[in-house]
C-alpha cells in the first residue's frame, strides 16, 4: 500500500478544521432560538392571561456564549519534493564476437550491357507552302462592237492614218507570262503581224528576201502601227533577232505591230462609242489589254486623264489556228 502523500493529508485536516469552526456557529443560534420557544410555550401554560409576569428562575435562563472569532485557516505549505538525482549510464563492455575465418567470395561476372543507339529525332518535314492563287481579274460589262459601231470605226481609221485625231495608248500586260499568252493570242486569232520598222519607216519580214522591203497592203492592213516598247515577249524578241540577221544593217531599228484593218475599225469604233461625241476633241487615250477566259479585252480607260468606266471586247477576225 503507498503512503499518502502530505498535501494530501494537510487538505483535509484543514476541511475538518473548517467545519468545526463553522459548527460552533450554528449551534449555539439554534440552542437560543429552541430555548425562548420552550420559555414561551411553557408562560403560555402556567399563567393565565391576566397574571403578572413571574420572575424567571435560574434554570429558565439561558446564557448565549458570543460568536468565537474567526480563525484564518491557512494551508500548510507543500513540502519540497526531492529532486531525483540524474542516472549515470555506465557503459556496458561488449563482447568482441570470435573471428572466423572466412572463404573469399568469388566476384560475379557480370556481362556487360549493350546499349543501342537511338538515332536523334528527326525533325518533322515542313509542307511545302500553299501555291498562293492570283486574285482574279475583275470584269467591268465589256461592251460588245456592233457591226454599225465598226463602221463608224473604219472612217476614223482613216482620219488617224492621216495624222488627225488623239493619240491613242494601249499598254500591254506586265507580268511576262501574260504578255506572251496575248502575243500568241493576236498573231492566231487576230492575224497580227510582227515587222521591223527602220528610221525611214519601211518595213521588215523574215518572209521577204534578204534587203527587200515589205510593201504593206494597206487594203487588209491597218496604217495604225503600233510600236513595241518596254519589255518584250520572249517570242517578239526572237522575231526581232531573227529580222535583223536575215537583212543586216538594221542595227536600232524597233519592232512594230500591225493588225488588220477590221480589229483596228472595231476599236475605234467602240472607244467613240465609249467617250461619246467629244471622241475628235480629245488630244490623248490611254488603255490597256486584258485576257480573261481567252477574250481580249480593252480596259482602264482615260482620256485625257480622266477614267472612264467599262471595257471593250475585241472580235477576233478569224477561228484561232497554232495556239498555244
Amino acid at each position: 500500500m503507498k503512503p499518502v502523500p502530505s498535501h494530501i493529508l494537510s487538505c483535509a485536516v484543514a476541511v475538518l478544521f473548517a467545519c468545526w469552526i463553522i459548527r460552533l456557529w450554528v449551534i449555539p443560534e439554534q440552542v437560543e432560538e429552541r430555548a425562548k420557544e420552550d420559555q414561551e410555550v411553557t408562560q403560555a401554560q402556567a399563567k393565565p392571561a391576566d397574571a403578572a409576569p413571574s420572575v424567571p428562575t435560574p434554570e429558565q435562563v439561558s446564557f448565549v456564549l458570543p460568536a468565537p472569532p474567526a480563525v484564518q485557516v491557512v494551508a500548510p505549505a507543500p513540502k519540497p519534493q526531492p529532486t531525483p538525482e540524474p542516472e549515470v549510464v555506465k557503459p556496458v563492455p561488449v563482447q568482441q564476437p570470435a573471428a572466423q575465418s572466412v572463404a573469399p567470395k568469388v566476384a560475379a561476372t557480370v556481362e556487360p550491357v549493350k546499349l543501342e543507339k537511338t538515332p536523334p529525332p528527326q525533325p518533322a518535314p515542313t509542307p511545302p507552302p500553299a501555291p498562293t492563287k492570283e486574285k482574279p481579274i475583275e470584269v467591268p460589262p465589256a461592251l460588245e462592237v456592233t457591226v454599225a459601231q465598226t463602221a463608224g470605226g473604219r472612217a476614223l481609221l482613216r482620219v488617224l492614218e492621216h495624222g488627225k485625231g488623239p493619240l491613242i495608248e494601249i499598254a500591254w500586260p506586265k507580268k511576262e507570262r501574260a504578255r506572251e499568252a496575248l502575243h500568241q493570242t493576236f498573231k492566231a486569232c487576230f492575224g497580227m503581224e510582227n515587222a521591223v520598222m527602220d528610221a525611214k519607216g519601211d518595213l521588215y519580214r523574215t518572209s521577204e528576201a534578204r534587203g527587200q522591203r515589205w510593201e504593206i497592203n494597206l487594203d487588209r492592213y491597218s496604217g495604225f502601227l503600233r510600236e513595241a516598247s518596254g519589255s518584250l515577249p520572249r517570242s517578239e524578241q526572237g522575231i526581232t533577232q531573227a529580222v535583223k540577221r536575215h537583212h543586216g544593217g538594221l542595227g536600232a531599228a524597233g519592232l512594230v505591230r500591225i493588225f488588220p484593218r477590221k480589229v483596228d475599225a472595231s476599236l475605234l469604233g467602240g472607244l467613240q462609242a465609249m467617250v461619246g461625241p467629244q471622241y475628235m476633241q480629245a488630244r490623248s487615250i490611254q488603255a490597256r489589254y486584258v485576257q480573261v477566259n481567252g477574250q481580249v479585252l480593252v480596259r482602264d480607260i482615260f482620256v485625257d486623264g480622266v477614267a472612264r468606266e467599262g471595257a471593250i471586247a475585241l472580235s477576233p477576225t478569224r477561228r484561232c489556228r497554232g495556239r498555244a
